[in-house]
């Protein structure tokens, strides 16, 4: 059987067929077959048809940092591993605040509240504690409030929903067939239904994964279908950051062109869905900027939740240089955000 050009998948796509890639096409496409610049310009051909010269950029903090009682293998604040990390109280809500008004002015126009913990009980104080963080970031007005807290009832979201909350982040991270190499204390289908919780509320999901855990490219291609199928918004694509002391602590990074190839066949079998490159990304090295020509429509700026990022100002500068402009989350039309412009420095003759 022959193979489909990635170009041709992307003249589907752009015609109008949302699926034209499908499981089968999509392993082929990361399985190293196809050149990946072939599946790269396919890709960037259908991100800019429907985000433009547009990035979605958004921050995160970690609202309740360490002593989670989940055992996830890749996680620096499960307490079933001895890290860096420490338990913490929840992070006092004008701390939240203020980091909000950070994001802003990094262009960012969504900040992640995030507490490692299984979830947070109706009638608990976490869920207060969250819900009054929301309803104050909200109340601010310098970005919107996403969280990312575990499983949530119907009651808890309810609650989330009225203080403000506009997106719930709640990751697959594999495949269903790999999940239970790397997490025991819940189920796939746990957090599947959390999802479709979510959804029902009327809020927007984010929901990605992490690769270089040592999946195979059939459990990538798991993953995609589960999450085409949630119809879900944002898809945050992570590569693995092996932290000390947790069981894929001595993982090797993946390398640069297989992350771009990942990328590229994400885009091309989830068209319409906001991808954005997280954790990880640094490992792109100098090819750091090709992740746009991959098909990535936002990235996170600022660190992440137990290990650095790049400067933000960096990560500006590299959007202004590309030619690429912020732009509100969630919005169908991207709402442009100006960068400040930006003083030039000459270089010096060499005589």
């Amino acid at each position: 059987m022959s193979l489909v050009a990635p170009a041709q998948h992307a003249d589907r796509i752009l015609a109008g067929d949302e699926r034209a890639v499908d499981p089968a096409a999509l392993l082929t496409l990361l399985s190293g077959e196809l050149d990946v610049w072939d599946t790269m310009a396919a890709a960037d051909r259908v991100r800019r048809a429907r985000f433009g010269r547009h990035v979605h950029l958004c921050s995160i903090i970690n609202a309740k940092e360490g002593g989670c009682p989940e055992d996830c293998g890749f996680c620096s604040q499960s307490r079933h591993y001895s890290t860096h990390v420490a338990p913490s109280k929840f992070t006092p809500v004008s701390t939240v605040v203020e980091h909000s008004a950070r994001a802003r002015t990094r262009h960012a126009t969504a900040l992640g509240l995030v507490t490692a913990t299984r979830g947070l009980d109706d009638d608990g104080k976490g869920l207060a504690h969250i819900e009054s963080a929301i309803r104050a970031v909200r109340e601010a007005g310098h970005t919107e409030a996403h969280a990312s807290v575990g499983f949530l009832s119907e009651a808890a979201l309810d609650r989330l929903v009225d203080a403000g909350l506009t997106e719930l982040n709640h990751n697959l991270e594999t495949g269903r067939s790999y999940f239970a190499k790397i997490v025991t204390t819940h189920t796939y289908d746990e957090r599947i239904e959390t999802i479709r919780r979510a959804k029902a509320k009327g809020l927007r999901t984010c929901v990605g994964g992490i690769f270089g855990m040592g999946e195979a490219p059939s459990d990538r291609v798991e993953l995609a279908e589960a999450l085409r199928e949630l119809d879900v918004d944002e898809v945050p694509l992570n590569f693995l950051v092996g932290i000390e002391g947790t069981p894929l602590a001595g993982a090797e990074p993946l390398p640069p062109l297989e992350m771009l190839r990942i990328i590229a066949a994400y885009r091309l079998f989830l068209p319409r869905q906001n991808i954005f490159i997280a954790a990880g990304r640094t490992y792109l090295g100098q090819l750091l900027p090709l992740m746009f020509s991959a098909g990535a429509s936002g990235m996170m700026i600022g660190d992440f939740l137990t290990t650095p990022n790049r400067g933000p100002e960096d990560d500006l500068r590299m959007l202004e240089e590309l030619g690429l402009s912020p732009y509100g989350c969630g919005t169908a039309h991207p709402e442009r955000i100006e960068l400040a412009p930006r003083p030039r420095t000459r270089l010096p003759v060499v005589a």
